[in-house]
């Protein structure tokens, strides 16, 4: 900073812009009706996981359609690049509402 007299300094504001902007948020899922697909690498626990979620979400929305992992494959796999480039048409096809993603650091 450079000084304007002796003794005394430009002032700068501290604020800056903000990195995030605010967003309108999309519409919640009824998973009343919904359909959920879940997507998993293959690398921690999925095949524990999964079930036990897909149970829950049945016990609590009965007519909840749930697309298994099985069916998008390994998304971390050799083939990742081209599995990952086809979901979104993949996801739209099955008509899918939401996604869980189970994915390992």
């Amino acid at each position: 900073m450079g000084t304007s007299k002796p003794g005394r300094y430009e002032v700068v504001w501290p604020s800056s812009p903000r990195g995030i902007q605010q967003r309108q948020r999309s519409p919640r899922v009824d998973l009343d009706t919904a359909t959920v697909a879940f997507l998993w690498d293959y690398l921690f626990r999925g095949d524990e996981l999964f079930p036990v979620l897909e149970a829950e979400l049945r016990r609590r929305y009965p007519a909840i359609e749930i697309v298994g992992y099985e069916e998008f494959g390994n998304l971390h796999g050799a083939d990742e690049k081209e599995r990952i480039e086809a979901l979104p048409a993949d996801l739209r096809n099955r008509g899918v509402d939401a996604v869980v993603s189970g994915m390992g650091c």
